[in-house]
């Protein structure tokens, strides 16, 4: 730790530092599960010269109740050097990828924490790349190597992770991102994936034994567009699944389609409108299903309102329900956010799930629902 502490010294003298520390305090309550006092807290710093960037995040969550959502993670480290028209970034990443806003079914690059979270789309572990960005103009080509894959942390069944191929087996992507607001304001992104899917099979070698997962490789092609048109930003996001060397489970392709509207000055309020749908398709109807959260997202519309009620206090309201249209299964969201003074935040949040299909993911759930009460403070 002296050692770790000098090199610490030597490089914030050499380099202009930044950082931001959050630490939250919440009191969550589970109908089906014991409750909880949980502490969590993220530390960002970067490191910057004239020559590259560093950018480091430490996660930390403590549960009163659950040993298995107790760490510390250095989630991210990440060196970035730009040039004229190229950024090159090497190290553990977090990504985000889509265009809607209730499910990303382009969000493919880093696995979820479920410990922390699992209905949180932002909680995610980093992942250890390099990525090269060349522009030409507004448009821009990304070409990122993923260099292993890691195994899914779960609060139950810790399960063991096997592979299709070698866990140092890369997984490569390529990226085009394509500007334009000739005719209308439009921005469309095609990626292509080779390598190991973040979809996992969950299986066990007999009765009695642990459940462990199994990781295959695959190709794949995604599109994620939006355009504004008339003030109603439209959106898209498509992908298709090729699963190589590994027969259990069907190609498929990812179907979702949304809007986004915005009314301005609402008796004092800006509020926002999102509407989207979320189909899952199936090549072969007879293999392995229901494994994995994002088959939970087949003929699922999605409705949520957001509101800034413009005060002192930053306040806001969010409130979404995910409707399956064939099943009795649907999940509902509230948050509260209100700004006590510059560095507090209180924050409130409610989840109610409902699903009688016992072959669906949520299924897992049951009827549950989760109360969270917590605080926020940002130095």
């Amino acid at each position: 730790m002296k050692y770790l502490f000098v090199v610490f010294l030597l490089v914030s003298s050499l380099m202009a530092f930044e950082h931001k520390v959050e630490v939250a305090l919440e009191a969550i309550g589970h109908s089906k599960d014991a409750n909880e006092f949980v502490t969590s807290s993220n530390i960002d710093v970067n490191f910057k010269n004239s020559y590259f960037n560093i950018d480091a995040r430490v996660e930390f969550l403590y549960s009163s109740k659950y040993i298995d959502k107790r760490y510390v993670l250095l989630n991210e480290l990440y060196v970035t050097k730009e040039f004229d028209e190229y950024i090159f970034t090497i190290g553990k990443k977090i990504k985000y990828l889509g265009e809607l806003e209730g499910y990303n079914v382009a969000d493919i690059y880093n696995q979820k924490n479920y410990l922390k979270d699992p209905f949180d789309k932002n909680a995610k572990y980093g992942s250890i790349g390099l990525d090269i960005t060349k522009y030409f103009d507004e448009n821009s080509i990304d070409f990122s190597i993923k260099f292993y894959e890691e195994g899914v942390k779960y609060s139950q069944n810790n399960k063991k992770l096997y592979l299709s191929n070698k866990k140092y087996t890369p997984t490569f992507y390529l990226g085009m991102n394509f500007l334009s607001d000739e005719y209308i304001d439009s921005e469309t992104k095609i990626i292509l994936v080779h390598g190991y899917d973040i979809k996992r099979n969950i299986l066990a070698t007999s009765l009695t034994s642990p459940l462990y997962q199994y990781a295959y490789r695959v190709n794949k092609i995604l599109l994620l567009s939006h355009i504004i048109y008339e003030d109603i930003i439209y959106k898209t996001e498509i992908s298709y699944t090729d699963v190589i060397e590994y027969d259990a489970i069907s190609d498929y392709t990812q179907l979702s389609f949304g809007f986004e509207k915005s009314f301005y000055e609402v008796l004092g309020s800006d509020i926002t409108l999102y509407g989207e749908y979320y189909s899952y398709i199936y090549a072969n109807d007879t293999k392995v299903k229901n494994i994995d959260i994002s088959e939970l997202y087949d003929n699922d519309i999605f409705v949520a309102l957001k509101v800034n009620f413009n005060d002192t206090k930053s306040s806001e309201l969010k409130f979404g329900i995910l409707k399956d249209i064939k099943k009795d299964e649907q999940i509902i969201k509230l948050e509260i956010n209100s700004r006590m003074r510059d560095s507090f935040i209180i924050n409130g949040e409610y989840i109610n799930i409902i699903s009688d299909d016992t072959n669906s993911v949520l299924n897992k759930f049951g009827d549950y629902s989760r109360f969270t009460v917590g605080i926020k403070y940002t130095f």
